[in-house]
């Protein structure tokens, strides 16, 4: 039988943590309460101008107005986002340093041989922002019609046509990689520098194919110059309805797509996490949030954060196993 004063004792400590555990809620409660106490930094990494840069300026707006303190875009562009991304692991969790994390942050961790943060871990996501997918396209004076023939030529040719994209570690180089695994074809991988060179390479006749932003096709496709075959998504996308996806036509159960996603450092707080998501699902529900970003060829979207977070995770663990499998090079 236990003695009365390891009793007391007992009761003693489950009191004391009792008292801890709510007195640590209302601290949280209180940082919440008077969040934002100063403007908040926005961090993305990314130059101006493009996508991500335009959809963190638009959210840095909206936010403004809903908190009713500044929010200040930062750009860091560098090491394909990862400086930004550990400058934000490395902040204060208190709510007044956000990252607007890009779909590359989750190839990073893959393609990097060592990264100074841990790619989920070290962020508490609080929405996804926009989904887009990527397209597939030839030249407008190419023989190739449709992804049936262009896979037709891959398979009876192989290593004969040529497949440009972004830059290698790009999620549209990734996505051409995966495609090519999943049908057992090989294209020639064509790398270029971001924006729209790959685009303007095939509709220049310098290369066959393209995988690449719609964004970055849609000029081109709309000036007759380049005939966009597929999406890489789940659904065709509303700006194309005629185009089928990937899964419709050559890769059943193929889904590729870019995103972004409003997080901050590890621990943020949960009342600002609340705050925060609450609001950004009432900002990327505004139609004229959605025009903007369609214009942009992005999807407004928004999630909860478990669900942000689980996105993540997945997406991190799809294209470690990816890189892993097919022996791509890893960067210092």
């Amino acid at each position: 039988m236990k003695s009365p004063r390891l009793g007391r004792r007992g009761l003693l400590a489950a009191l004391c943590s009792g008292l801890l555990a709510t007195f640590s809620t209302g601290i949280a409660h209180a940082q919440a309460a008077d969040w934002p106490r100063q403007p908040i930094k926005l961090l993305l990494g990314f130059t101006p101008g493009g996508g991500v840069d335009a959809t963190a300026r638009l959210v840095a707006q909206q936010l403004a107005e809903a908190l009713g303190s500044p929010v200040v875009v930062e750009n860091r562009p560098g090491a394909g986002g990862t400086l930004a991304a550990n400058a934000v692991a490395k902040a204060e969790p208190d709510g007044h340093t956000l990252f607007l994390m890009a779909s590359g942050h989750s190839i990073s961790p893959a393609l990097y041989k060592s990264l100074p943060y841990d790619s989920v871990n070290d962020f508490t996501m609080v929405t996804m922002t926009t989904r887009f997918p990527f397209g597939v396209a030839v030249g407008a004076s190419s023989p190739i019609r449709n992804m049936g023939e262009l896979m037709k030529q891959a398979k009876d040719k192989p290593g004969t046509l040529s497949m440009g994209h972004a830059g290698v570690g790009t999620g549209m180089h990734l996505a051409s990689v995966l495609l090519q695994s999943r049908e057992h074809v090989k294209f020639i991988d064509v790398a270029y520098k971001g924006g729209n060179l790959a685009p303007t390479a095939v509709a220049g006749g310098e290369i066959q194919a393209v995988l690449d932003n719609l964004a970055s096709m849609e000029p081109l496709v709309n000036g007759n110059r380049l005939r966009l075959l597929a999406v890489t998504g789940t659904q065709r996308w509303p700006t194309y309805p005629d185009v089928p996806t990937l899964a419709e036509t050559v890769s059943p159960g193929f889904d590729v797509t870019g995103w972004t996603a409003l997080a901050g450092p590890r621990n943020l707080p949960a009342p600002v996490v609340a705050r925060l998501s609450r609001e950004m699902t009432r900002i990327m529900a505004k139609p004229e949030v959605i025009e903007r970003l369609r214009k942009l060829g992005l999807g407004a979207t928004s999630t909860e954060p478990a669900e942000a977070q689980k996105v993540l995770a997945t997406e991190v663990a799809r294209w470690q196993k990816l890189v892993q499998d097919e022996k791509i090079e890893t960067q210092n």
